[in-house]
């Protein structure tokens, strides 16, 4: 049997909108020391220590997290996978929005369980409205008339 790359995505969203982030970090080899992740938003590449450290404000996110998988790219024993991280935020005063994030991630798979060593995030550009927070590619707000 394969790599489950969209049960990955999904057990991942889903220690997210658990708020857990210890269950987050099982997902990264935080002390591989090609470990890097580069966000858009920061313009840093990210070590594992840091990326650790910023995994701990899963706890207070009000956000719920989900993937949708676009490609996955098995080389035997690493595989790429290409998805839209879209994390839904609520807020009262603000109303739904929603982020949507290109996330490419690199994920070792021929040693044990697999985890991410290497990622890309960026925002996924608005579609029809400009985003008034920077460029962040966010559709906040959705379902205003």
């Amino acid at each position: 049997m394969g790599f489950d790359a969209q049960g990955f995505l999904d057990r991942y969203a889903g220690a997210y909108n658990e708020r857990d982030p210890e269950g987050m970090r099982t997902f990264f080899d935080l002390s591989d020391e090609r470990f890097a992740v580069f966000e858009d938003f920061t313009g840093d590449l990210i070590d594992g220590e840091a990326y650790s450290a910023m995994l701990e404000a899963a706890f207070d996110a009000t956000g719920r997290m989900s993937f949708e998988l676009l490609r996955c790219d098995d080389f035997g024993g690493v595989a790429v996978l290409h998805a839209i991280q879209k994390v839904v935020l609520e807020d009262v005063e603000e109303g739904i929005g929603e982020a949507r994030i290109r996330a490419t991630l690199w994920v070792k798979t021929g040693e044990g369980v697999p985890r991410v060593v290497s990622a890309h995030f960026s925002a996924v550009p608005s579609a029809g409205e400009e985003c008034d927070m920077g460029g962040c590619g966010c559709a906040w707000p959705v379902g205003e008339d």
